[in-house]
């Protein structure tokens, strides 16, 4: 075999190797893209419902399906987790989970007479960021809203790890607050502000 045709063969290898690694990547964006889709449009289908006990348990049941709690609980705990007992660690996740969940839905609500375009994915190290951009279909000089969603595979399936709105982030957000707390007043304060804020919201 020419030498000519040994590098020929070589390239050839090399590109479908390239070729090939890149397809897991767009599988595994696509595979996140349609999964934030099709709940995104589930949600707001049943926000755009009248209210009822029924409706309410269809969205909390979506959202236990989406919302990857367990990860989002540890990360917003941030350093303070590994300190903390495995009692005070189940009652922080039942109490985050409430907040996260609320703030979710108070988010989506405040976007459902919004049109969502789906702009693309970015890989990330944990998974894949999904970006969004919201416009109100009604007023068209309201500015656009920015929301992204962090996706990644908790066991078998896609779970949303963090939600960015505008750049900021969720779990970002409420871990810089509980560090704050924690570190001026400690945990069993946090626990106690959690609790106030959660019977606020259902006043």
């Amino acid at each position: 075999m020419s030498p000519a045709m040994r590098i020929q063969r070589l390239l050839t290898a090399l590109l479908v190797c390239l070729l090939c690694a890149g397809i897991p990547r767009a599988a595994a964006a696509a595979e996140a893209e349609s999964f934030v889709k099709a709940k995104q449009a589930e949600l707001i289908g049943l926000l755009r419902r009248p209210k009822n006990p029924a409706t309410n348990e269809k969205i909390e049941d979506i959202c236990d399906q989406i919302l990857d709690y367990d990860t989002i609980a540890k990360e917003a705990l941030a350093e303070h987790w590994n300190d903390r007992s495995e009692a005070q660690r189940k009652e922080f996740q039942s109490l985050l989970k409430q907040l996260v969940q609320r703030a979710y839905r108070k988010n989506l609500s405040k976007t459902v007479n919004y049109d969502l375009s789906y702009v693309g994915e970015v890989k990330t190290k944990d998974g894949m960021l999904v970006k969004t951009v919201a416009k109100d279909r009604k007023n068209a000089r309201e500015e656009p809203v920015s929301i992204d969603f962090n996706v990644h595979k908790a066991g078998s399936q896609l779970k949303i790890r963090d939600i960015v709105t505008e750049g900021s982030s969720l779990t970002g957000n409420y871990r810089s607050q509980f560090r704050r707390i924690i570190k001026q007043k400690g945990f069993d304060e946090l626990l106690k502000r959690m609790k106030a804020r959660l019977e606020k919201s259902q006043e």
